[in-house]
């Protein structure tokens, strides 16, 4: 059998040519919860680091410095897991559904979201100060590296 008639039998993706195979892809993707909508980079950043680290780690720091035992049981790190990837998904797609019109989600969104609940809009937008706040100062230390020494 030839090379051709080989990759010819490979399955592809609909609407594309022979140069494109199918892609699969494991685990909770963006894709996975029907949104393709561009995310502001906060939230990649979240859902990035959070899918990366599917080793309950950051939920096993959470559990620890919100007064659990510093080893939690597997069953409850299992039950937050999925309270945390239930929460991050339904948050993502209310959002995708605010910003249908315009196509694009933005901090906005999130914030339209939350609007009856005080305690996340504050903590939101607390976070949002502290990261404009911590990017002026990484940008006034690149500077001050940047400049000559006479």
């Amino acid at each position: 059998m030839s090379s051709e008639a080989n990759y010819a039998n490979k399955e592809r993706e609909p609407g594309t040519g022979p140069g494109r195979r199918k892609t699969v892809r494991k685990g909770m993707f963006l894709k996975d919860c029907k949104v393709s909508f561009m995310f502001t980079k906060y939230f990649v950043v979240l859902l990035t680091s959070y899918i990366c680290t599917r080793e309950c780690l950051v939920v096993k720091s959470l559990m620890y410095g919100f007064g659990d035992v510093q080893n939690p049981s597997a069953d409850s790190m299992a039950v937050l897991d999925e309270m945390v990837i239930s929460f991050i998904t339904d948050m993502s797609l209310q959002a995708a559904k605010v910003s249908e019109r315009r196509g694009k989600v933005k901090v906005e969104d999130y914030k339209f979201i939350l609007r009856k609940d005080a305690k996340k809009l504050a903590r939101v937008e607390e976070l949002l100060y502290m990261s404009e706040d911590i990017r002026k100062a990484k940008q006034l230390f690149d500077e001050k590296e940047v400049e000559p020494e006479e």
